[in-house]
């Protein structure tokens, strides 16, 4: 997979965006160079909706995205060669969801513009790897039970909040962490965001990396400031 010769401006995603009908996904089909990618993708969805009955729920949710994500995590990196510079490369990013996965992603947000191609920050696939990227901790099993308690407001707050870039390992740790404090409530994602803006305004003056104990330390400090008030 060639990812350098995709091409895919705005303009001709609100093009094809808006020839997309949700009548025609059952037979939805693409050209024979990208048919491996969406049959993986597809076999991909209906492996994790065997394995946690999905076809039962009302809506798709958080859990989904977890468990997609981790899959198409691993399928891309492990198979499709997929880096970092790719990642950020939004015209990938739409031509993936409206090209090869529309049924996919319209069956997450029905026809929402934003998840699909307007909003950078909110492309559905992007913000699903980069969630995965940066809570990776070790292999898929245990990035699962770290991440497993989290909800959809946790991958916009990690992911969707405007910053100065990632620091991969400081957000890793921030995740791990965070494992040990989230529950499913309001209080567990207010603190969360209180970390994230903690760390922001720390980091414009302090290198976690050479504080003492180093970011894991760095990391534990921030979490404690924020339990503490």
């Amino acid at each position: 997979m060639n990812w350098e010769d995709i091409k895919y401006s705005l303009s001709t995603a609100e093009k094809n965006f808006e020839q997309l009908d949700a009548n025609t996904f059952q037979d939805f089909e693409v050209s024979e160079k990208y048919s491996e990618l969406r049959n993986d993708f597809v076999a991909l969805r209906d492996k994790v909706f065997d394995e946690h009955n999905f076809d039962n729920v009302e809506k798709l949710g958080y859990d989904f995205d977890l468990t997609y994500g981790l899959e198409i995590y691993e399928l891309l990196n492990s198979k499709y060669d997929f880096k970092l510079r790719h990642a950020a490369n939004n015209e990938i990013w739409r031509f993936l969801q409206i090209e090869i996965i529309p049924d996919i992603v319209h069956s997450r947000w029905e026809f929402n513009e934003a998840r699909f191609y307007t909003a950078n920050r909110r492309l559905w696939l992007k913000t699903l790897w980069w969630y995965i990227h940066l809570g990776w901790d070790t292999n898929k099993n245990t990035t699962y039970n770290n991440l497993k308690n989290n909800t959809t407001d946790t991958i916009m707050q990690l992911v969707e909040r405007p910053g100065i870039g990632y620091n991969i390992e400081l957000y890793r740790e921030i995740m791990k962490k965070y494992a040990k404090y989230s529950t499913d409530d309001n209080d567990s994602r207010y603190m969360f965001r209180r970390v994230l803006i903690l760390n922001n305004a720390r980091i414009s003056t302090i290198f976690p990396e050479l504080s003492d104990g180093g970011i894991e330390e760095y990391v534990e400090t921030l979490y404690r400031d924020v339990v503490r008030d």
